[in-house]
């Protein structure tokens, strides 16, 4: 109860201070889209998704980017992130927006379940949109990397979706990379990480109770599902970022398995605190920026730089 609470408040908090933030950073960022507002892939109303396809005379088919959003698996929304998705959609890319049912309200697997709907819909509905089905893209930044890493992993380990209650209901997905930036990949670790509220995250997310927290960090840290099947990566985080040692943990453990990892690992110099991608003029956020469109652009052979 009282743990509860204390997520409300944060969530609360961090709501107003993303909605704020967001009308002075994300202004105009739409205009050059076609922008699809609050599509609805599921009964509830936080299972909903933007979808932003950039203006183009080209009538081929775009390669599709799926974007998960951050908060804590508590806070924020997908408006808060319209100029990040439309910084991918600027590479080319149709981009589907995710919103999924936040914690303390709807706790694990809530948020995986989501994903495998949203996923579901869009695989079934991108070509409405002018999407190419062959070519997704999952991407996330914090909570949202930790929800793309752990589906890209369970293409390759079914028996995970079962783990969460719900069935493959996509079918197999032809996911062709991952984009993670500065990810929680490791739910025994990251309770320990100098973070402000991460534990208060992770347990909001998992449950409180020591042996309930220990059961489900098996099932969603993409660490322990790793595999040598998964597509190449795009990883991204900060020095600074205090939950940096999950972003190494887990390229070590991607490399390990035989994947293939791009990394950008800031160092202190840059500055590149957690949240980063928001502040585009920073040059931790250009370095990040232009790296992920090289990323895409290898993947796609088609997509312009962000900065275009």
């Amino acid at each position: 109860m009282i743990l509860d609470l204390k997520a409300y408040a944060v969530k609360t908090f961090f709501n107003f201070l993303g909605w704020l933030g967001s009308r002075i950073l994300n202004f105009g960022c739409t205009r050059k889209m076609d922008l699809f507002r609050d599509l609805p892939y599921g009964p509830d109303a936080e299972q909903r998704l933007d979808v932003l396809k950039p203006k183009s005379d080209q009538p081929a088919p775009l390669p599709v980017l799926v974007y998960f959003h951050g908060g804590g698996w508590i806070s924020a929304d997908k408006k808060i992130y319209d100029g990040i998705a439309a910084a991918f959609a600027n590479n080319g890319y149709l981009v589907f927006n995710v919103n999924y049912r936040l914690a303390p309200g709807s706790r694990f697997p809530a948020a995986l379940q989501d994903a495998a709907h949203a996923i579901a819909w869009i695989v079934h509905n991108q070509a409405k949109f002018g999407g190419d089905r062959s070519t997704i893209v999952l991407a996330g930044d914090s909570a949202g990397a930790q929800i793309a890493a752990w589906y890209a992993c369970a293409m390759h380990k079914p028996a995970l979706f079962s783990q969460i209650g719900i069935e493959n209901i996509a079918g197999r997905v032809p996911i062709e990379g991952l984009m993670l930036f500065y990810g929680v990949y490791d739910f025994d670790t990251v309770i320990e990480a100098r973070f402000p509220f991460i534990k208060l995250y992770a347990q909001s997310f998992l449950g409180s109770d020591r042996k309930t927290y220990a059961e489900n960090a098996k099932v969603a840290s993409p660490i322990r599902q790793v595999s040598s099947g998964l597509p190449p990566v795009f990883l991204c985080a900060g020095e600074q970022d205090g939950l940096y040692s999950q972003s190494i943990a887990f390229a070590n453990a991607l490399e390990q398995a035989g994947v293939r990892c791009e990394k950008l690992l800031l160092s202190r110099e840059y500055r590149a605190d957690h949240g980063f991608l928001f502040f585009r003029w920073l040059r931790s956020s250009r370095l990040a920026y232009a790296a992920a469109g090289d990323f895409l652009r290898a993947l796609s052979g088609s997509a312009r730089s962000a900065f275009e």
